[in-house]
């Protein structure tokens, strides 16, 4: 019974805690990529479940396209988190699609799936999916 309370405790007041959410890396993702535009919505898929062990992380960023009537374009960028918090190592270049998901680490990238345009598709509603890999040396997205 001491020993839940403690851990209680310890959660609720230790450093620890303060790495359970993903409010600075996504902070920072949104920003980094965002370039003061409008961001629509910002997906992180980190090299750890959880906050605390996470160094790497994969960000992308919707941004809407000012002038548009609701389009926006995918930015994405690979991140790192040193002493000084979450930073961005470089921007991933050939990533296209919506809904990101399925995300996958190894220590070269980041696998993820998105929806891309099929044949006939309409703008608004991609069908395929597409897997790519994110390569951590170099921000080159590729088909897989």
């Amino acid at each position: 019974m001491i020993q839940r309370i403690l851990l209680s405790l310890f959660l609720a007041f230790g450093g620890p805690a303060k790495a359970q959410d993903w409010s600075e890396a996504a902070i920072v993702v949104t920003r980094d990529l965002a370039g003061g535009g409008t961001a629509l919505g910002t997906t992180i898929f980190p090299n750890s479940p959880h906050p605390a062990f996470a160094d790497r992380a994969l960000g992308i960023v919707y941004v809407h396209i000012e002038g548009s009537a609701g389009n926006s374009t995918l930015e994405a960028g690979l991140f790192a988190r040193g002493a000084g918090g979450w930073q961005m190592h470089r921007r991933v270049t050939g990533l296209v699609g919506a809904s990101p998901r399925n995300p996958q680490v190894n220590s070269s990238g980041f696998f993820l799936t998105t929806s891309t345009l099929g044949p006939g598709d309409a703008r608004c509603c991609p069908s395929v999916e597409t897997m790519w890999f994110v390569d951590w040396a170099t921000g080159q997205a590729s088909e897989r």
